[in-house]
Order: C-alpha cells, then structure tokens, then sequence
C-alpha cells in the first residue's frame, strides 16, 4: 500500500535507531523448519541438489551420494528462519545506543566471515574433482595438439592430394624423432641395408600378388550371360552357404542389423528348393557369404576357391547389380539393404577407409530421400509396425558405419545429431516380430540377450560418439579442456554399464563363454574407440594434457590390445576367434601399438624425478614426461614390462598375417624400428635390437611367398622413379630436425617437396639403402 513516502525515505527509515528500538522490542515471528530434501553431500557444500539419486552434483565429484533417513537429526534447511543461538546473537546485535562506527563495525566483521566461508567452500569443491580443477587452471591455454602429429596431407604433382588423420601410419610415425632419424638417414650397417633390400622386394611381391587376387575373375564379370545367371553360377553349395551363412548372422548381425533374419532364412531356403525369389535375394545372399567367408580364417575369399567364394568377383557382381537398377528400384528398401551389405563386402577385400566413407556419404543421402531418417510413426498410416522396425534398424546400422568411417578417416560425419528423428529398435528378438504384427510388443530390458541387445545399447551411446567425432574435427576451436574431460567422464560411465549388463562368464560351456565375451568386446570395443580418438590429439601431442587424458589413454590402449586375454588359446575356436579379432581391430590394434610407444619413448628419454606426484595427487605434472611416467605406474596393466610385451606381442601377430591382403610391410617395419629404438639402451645395442626384429621380418616375407635368400636375391630391383637428393641425408639423429617431414600439413608453410611427399608411397624403402659414410 502506497503511504506517500519514496524509496529512500523508506530506507532511512528502517536504518534509522528509532526503527531499531521498534523491531527489537516487537515480537518476532518465527517460521517453522522446512523439512530436508537436498542430499547431506550437497547441503555441506551449498550446492544445488536436483534431489536424484544419485544426485548429479555426486555423480560429477565422483562422491557417494547419501540422503538422510527419516529421524536422523541433521540441521536446518538453509531456507529455514528458525532461530539458532549464533543467528539470534547476530540479529540483536543492533540497538538503539549503537552509533555508526560500532555498526559499520559489524557490516565488516559480516563481510568477512561470508568471504571467508567462500574460501572455504573452494577449498572443500575444487579438490575433489581433480579433472575440474585441472580444466579451470588451463582455461587460460589453449590446448597445443601439433598439426603435425594429427593430420597430413601428401601432395603429389601439385594437383594430386590426399588427406591422412590421425590414425595413419605416416602420421603416427611423426611423434617419433629418433626413429625417423634412422628410418630416412644414412646409416654405415650394410647388414641391415641388405635386409631392407629384400624385405622392399617381399613387399613388391606381396603387393602384386594382392593385385591380382583383389581383380575379380573375367569370365563372370565380362560375360553377356544375364547377371542373375552369373550371380547363380559364383555361389558356393549348399553346406558351405550353410557355414558362411551361420557365421554372418553371429559375427555381423549384432551391431549392423540390415536383415530380419526368420525372413531372409525363410527366402533362403525356398531359393535352395527351386522357388523363385525377388531379384534382390541374391545380391544379398552373395555379400553375406563374402562376409562371412572372409570370417571364416585367414585368406579366405582372396584366391579362387571351389569349396568357397571369391570374394572380389562376387562383390563386382553385385556392383553390377546395384548399377543398372533405375527409377522406383532405387527406393526399394530391399536395395538400400544390398548397398550396405555391398559395403560390407567390399571391405572385405579393400579396408581403404576413404573410400568407404566416401562410398556410405552416397548411402546416406540414398536413405535419406527414402526417409528413413524420420521416425515411422510420423508416417504411421502408410508404414507396417513390422517395417517401421527394419527400417529404425538399418538406420542405426547407417549411423553406426558413418561414426566408425568418419573416425577412423578423421574426417566429419555425413550425419549430425540433430539431423533425424529415427527412434532407436527396440530391445526384442527377430522371433518376436513378422511382417503381419498389428503392434510391436514392448521392449524387453537391456540386461536381457535378444537379437538387437548390441545395437540397441549402441545406439544409447550415439549422442556422446557424434560429440567425439564434432570435437576432433574441430580440435584448433578449443579453449580448454573442459569439454574433452567432461566427454571422457562420459564414456568412461559407459564402460561400466557394459560390464553391468554383460558380466564375465562363468559357464564351462565353450561356446556361451566364447558368445557373452564377444557381446562384452563388441560393446566395448564401440565406445573405447570415440574415448582413443577424443584423447590423441592432447595425449600424444599437447605437454599441457590433464593427467586424466594421458592416464586413460594408455589405459584405454592397453585394454583393446589386451582383449584377447580373456580367452584360452588352447580352446578349439580360438585361432578362428583371433582371426576375426585381427581383422576387425587392425588399424586400431597398430594405432595403439604406436601409442604404447609413445610411453615407452617419455618413460625412456624422460628423467622423471623418483619423487614425481601420484596418480590421485592433486599436483600437475610439469612435463610430459612426468604425465607419462604417471601413467605408467598408475596400474599394474600399464607397467612398462607389460607395455614392452603386449607391443611385442602385436609384432609377432602381425608377422603371422604379413600374406593377408590388409597387411602392409611398411606399417610392420615403421612399428618395428619405433619399438626397438625406445627399449633403452646405447646407440648400439638399440641397433642391434633393429636388426633383429628387420631379420624376423625377412623371415616371415619369405615364408609367406615361399621363398629363400636366394631367391629373392634374382627377383628384379625395383626402380625409384624419385630421385632423392643424398646431400640432405645425414648419419644422426637431427637429420629430421634440418629437413621437412615427409608428410605435409596443410597450415605447415613452405610446403614439402613433392619427392619428399612421395617418399612414403614411393621412396619409403630409398632411404634405407643409401650407403653409409666412408
């Protein structure tokens, strides 16, 4: 009610002595306590509790968030006026005798106490989230990951470019001074000039060996026989499509569900009858079967086989297929079907990951006019609830190919988050569904196996992956390391549910030990990827990365290399298991490799002080040495004996498939040198150890072509069509520090000469073989 004074007389007036006499001597009124709703963690830290449990400031701090029980006594909500003993000395401290030095008096001694109560609200908050903590003290510096070390670019001619991320050999072989030093200098040791000789002729063999084996065979491919005929004469019998067909459905059809497969099954066998089926039948039919047979162990698929399927005639089949569809048939769902299935064979044969992510950037959009990208039930009058479901199905199964290819090349996602509104399947079985249901029943929980389980939890996890491939495209935009720390405290999250949801086995059975521990690896293995990729740029190239990054980095690495740990190796599937393992995680087992190395170079070159801070100690490391070392002996999985052995044990893998067509000799030799030159030890003895492992190369490249020294030693020399001046070579170490690196970066100046660009693809052996100083 206005009383005609203004706000200012208002004001003095309550600050007035009168005024005070009055209040003290009225009674006051005293609101009763409310009652306790925040959890105790957050009222001792004066949070804002959102009253979950647990609540998500505890889930943050990493604390154990606790409510209290009914009748426990705790004190009094801060909204409370109750009166307490210290309140009530602090209200009445004023009178009507107070003059105005003893009340000004009183204002400072409050404003001291509040500051003081802040201090100590920072010194209870901060520490406890050291990743936090780490974050805020580098909000001031950007984070410094070298371009140098995570991408490049070759440019060939001028006008001939490619892009690498950083995944690629020639990228990771940057982080590595030292070893590069000796792989493209001089050095005076004929011995190991005569192995790289012969081991550059091996890799001249095996490549055109895999040349020809990757060509598909003429007389299917050139024919005028009609293409159904030719797809008909090119599959295998009945018993191995049975076999081919059976290790698809567990080892594919997981995470990528592109099937119903009661359906397909039931086509399949009317087909093996002599009952016609839809023109896309065999299309589909032959991609699983390559599938598969590549599955099935090493080699398959690559040479003619009777008993078998050729995998690059069978998959140019279907191309041929696909291409000659026109009008309504490019819409026909059955054909978006054959195109991923396609993709999948053909990276059966050609694991070039540009050209896949090039090749599903065409899927994509081809989905997207079909409008999968929307949910069905928008359009719930013209689509089935049976096809509603095959189609959320295989949308997932596009996204997850686009965030796999896009991670492994480095490059963005065809997709964004926001770019559908497709709801993920639905936890069921393909039994529980056909294409005459009137409703999908309901979901069943995630902790219980059906057909879709993998994809299902794979697509929980679909919104953080987007993030992760958003964020390392866009590395040279950060301001701190919030956003990376926060995404990796994320994923990490995952990691535990997954063990939740699938625990370890404990059945004596073979085969459900062998199935839960490929579920496990599966869901793991989705998500341990975007956490590598988000955490390289800084672990590998920033001497400023949180301990967290560079402690789960190497945690992470070792975790994917030791995948197999779990397993017998006297089991009787092992060797096919292992297989499948090499063959899926290739290029992830070698970037890991590369990065144990990383460590193995800090922990070796590092001068750690014996009294460095700790794991959990709150004290930031001040080199990267110190972080790596840290890292090193957070755990006994990341000690530096294990580190040395499981990268051995990665060489020696790779030494048995050095005849697979996915094998490069020169991703073999690059880990070789890199491994050998970071064990310690005196510039000879670091020498002699690369001399071996080059000698055990040589071995395994002559057992795999069937060969002996002799020869190899009247195979033809292949010619360097560079010709790389030997006046910039020289016999030590700082010989990559006074010329270009051979992979270019597109914000590096002075751009690399061509012939040192191609000396990847075309000189690689070339520095090798100069002769050593006289």
């Amino acid at each position: 009610m206005d009383n005609g004074k203004s706000p200012t007389s208002v004001h003095s007036s309550i600050h007035s002595p009168g005024y005070n006499n009055i209040a003290s001597a009225a009674p006051r009124s005293v609101k009763r306590p409310r009652p306790v709703k925040s959890c105790l963690e957050c009222r001792k830290r004066k949070l804002r509790c959102d009253r979950v449990v647990p609540c998500s400031q505890c889930q943050k701090a990493q604390r154990v968030c606790r409510y209290a029980s009914e009748g426990e006594p705790v004190s009094l909500s801060d909204g409370s006026d109750a009166e307490t003993p210290d309140r009530a000395a602090k209200r009445n401290c004023g009178s009507a005798g107070l003059d105005l030095s003893q009340r000004n008096s009183n204002y400072a001694a409050v404003l001291e106490e509040h500051a003081a109560r802040l201090d100590r609200l920072e010194n209870q908050v901060l520490p406890r989230n050291p990743s936090i903590a780490e974050a805020s003290s580098s909000r001031s510096q950007r984070p410094a990951a070298s371009s140098l070390t995570i991408r490049g670019l070759t440019v060939k001619g001028g006008l001939r470019t490619r892009f690498f991320g950083q995944n690629s050999t020639r990228v990771l072989v940057n982080l590595f001074d030292e070893a590069k030093g000796f792989m493209f200098s001089r050095n005076g040791s004929g011995g190991i000039r005569g192995m790289i000789l012969n081991i550059r002729m091996i890799h001249k063999a095996l490549q055109d060996e895999h040349r020809k084996v990757a060509a598909p065979i003429t007389v299917f491919v050139d024919s005028m026989t009609p293409i159904q005929k030719r797809m008909a004469d090119v599959l295998p019998t009945r018993a191995v499509c049975d076999t081919l067909m059976n290790i698809y459905l567990n080892a594919s059809e997981t995470i990528y569900r592109i099937i119903h497969v009661p359906t397909f099954m039931r086509q399949y066998n009317r087909y093996w009858e002599g009952s016609p089926q839809s023109d896309a039948f065999l299309p589909q039919l032959l991609s699983i079967m390559c599938v598969g047979y590549r599955f099935l162990g090493a080699g398959k698929g690559q040479y003619h086989d009777r008993d078998g399927i050729h995998i690059p005639t069978a998959s140019s089949l279907v191309r041929t297929w696909l291409d000659s569809l026109r009008g309504k048939q490019l819409v026909e769902f059955s054909t978006l079907q054959t195109e991923v299935l396609q993709l999948m064979a053909q990276r059966m044969i050609n694991p070039q990951n540009q050209e896949s992510w090039t090749h599903l950037g065409l899927i994509v959009r081809m989905a997207m006019t079909m409008g999968l990208h929307r949910d069905p039930s928008e359009f719930a009058q013209k689509i089935s609830p049976f096809w509603a479901e095959q189609r959320r199905k295989l949308w997932y199964t596009i996204l997850e190919l686009d965030v796999h290819m896009s991670m492994q090349c480095n490059l963005p996602c065809c997709i964004r988050e926001g770019d559908f509104t497709c709801l993920p399947p639905r936890n069921l079985n393909d039994d529980d569904i056909h294409p005459n249901i009137e409703q999908l029943p309901p979901s069943k929980p995630i902790d219980q196996h059906t057909d879709s389980r993998i994809q299902v939890f794979a697509a929980s996890t679909l919104s953080m992956r987007f993030k992760v491939v958003d964020l390392i495209n866009r590395t040279d935009s950060l301001q701190d390391y919030q956003q990376v720390l926060e995404l990796g405290n994320e994923l990490e999250r995952v990691f535990e549910d997954a063990r939740y949801i699938v625990p370890p086995s404990h059945s004596s059975e073979a085969k459900e030990i062998r199935r839960r521990w490929m579920t496990r690896v599966v869901l793991d293995m989705h998500c341990r990827r975007p956490l590598l990729a988000l955490y390289r740029p800084f672990a590998l190239s920033s001497p400023d990365a949180p301990q967290q990054i560079m402690t789960g980095y190497l945690r992470s690495s070792m975790i994917l290399l030791s995948y197999l740990d779990e397993l017998d190796p006297a089991s009787p599937d092992y060797q096919h298991v292992w297989h499948m393992h090499q063959l899926v995680l290739k290029q992830d087992i070698l970037q890991a490799a590369f990065s144990v190395c990383y460590y193995l170079k800090q922990a070796t070159d590092g001068s750690a002080s014996p009294q460095s801070p700790t794991a959990g100690s709150d004290i930031k490391p001040e080199s990267i040495e110190e972080s790596c070392a840290i890292a090193s002996e957070s755990s006994i999985l990341l000690s530096l004996p294990r580190l040395k052995n499981t990268v051995q044990k990665v060489l020696d893998n790779m030494l048995q498939r050095i005849r697979e067509i996915d094998t490069d000799l020169r991703d073999v030799v690059s880990l070789t040198v890199v491994f050998n030159t970071y064990q310690g030890g005196t510039p000879e003895e670091k020498r002699d150890a690369i001399e071996k492992g080059l000698q055990a190369i040589l071995d395994a490249g002559l057992q795999s072509i069937h060969a002996n020294q002799e020869n190899i030693a009247s195979m033809p020399i292949m010619q360097s069509p560079v010709s790389v001046p030997t006046n910039t070579m020289r016999a030590n170490s700082s010989f990559m520090t006074q010329t270009q690196p051979f992979v270019t970066s597109p914000d590096i100046p002075n751009a690399v000469p061509d012939d040192i660009a191609a000396m990847w693809d075309m000189e690689f052996w070339h520095p090798f073989l100069q002769p050593g100083p006289t």
